[in-house]
């Protein structure tokens, strides 16, 4: 079994309630049991390596690019996919790093929106 990771913190911070402690004990200690059995072997720590996730280094963007896109986005808050192409090959960006801004964006504009105000898009006026 695999835990979450919100799982896993609320273990180590000692936040599950006893019942689910008591649930997760026994699948620990086979995992415990597992860890002992199978360490100093190289294939093993080889698996554990390639088990992890490798997490992709957090993308800086230029003031200037910043801009562009802001402005990209007061026009067209969603873009088609060729529009994002587009305009990552404009920036010199990469498309993904285009559209997580733009999704991000659009996160940004609804937590700033008050609830019971509708936004207006090019589409409403």
């Amino acid at each position: 079994n695999v835990f979450s990771q919100t799982t896993i913190c609320r273990f180590e911070a000692l936040q599950l309630s006893f019942k689910n402690m008591c649930k997760l004990k026994p699948l620990l200690n086979k995992w415990l049991e597992e860890a002992d059995s199978s360490t100093g072997s190289p294939t093993s720590i080889d698996k554990i390596a390639a088990q992890g996730r490798k997490r992709k280094k957090r993308t800086s963007i230029e003031v200037s690019v910043k801009g562009a896109l802001e402005s990209h986005f007061l026009k067209c808050p969603k873009p088609s996919a060729q529009e994002i192409t587009n305009l990552a090959d404009s920036l010199q960006l990469e498309k993904e790093v285009v559209r997580v801004w733009f999704c991000n964006r659009r996160q940004k504009e609804k937590r700033m929106t008050p609830p019971g105000i509708q936004q207006q898009t090019p589409d409403d006026r």
